[in-house]
């Protein structure tokens, strides 16, 4: 099973931020988390879905959940 130390830098800063917004009710959005992480909107989208088919994130009803945390 993978583990945080796999993730790359940026993967392990977009979970952070994920995990930061979803926790405070933030609503999640491309401009804020490209502002956050200092990707672009299109890295942004290919790292999503690369995370979520590596069991990291979960794409539930239209929302994205943290399947494994990078903290602790």
């Amino acid at each position: 099973m993978e583990s945080a130390k796999d993730l790359t830098d940026a993967e392990r800063k977009l979970m952070i931020v994920l995990f930061h917004m979803i926790n405070a009710g933030k609503p999640l959005s491309l401009p804020v988390i490209s502002l956050r992480t200092g990707r672009s909107e299109e890295e942004i989208r290919k790292m999503v879905d690369d995370l979520c088919a590596r069991g990291w994130l979960l794409l539930e009803e239209g929302r994205l959940k943290i399947r494994r945390s990078v903290i602790g």
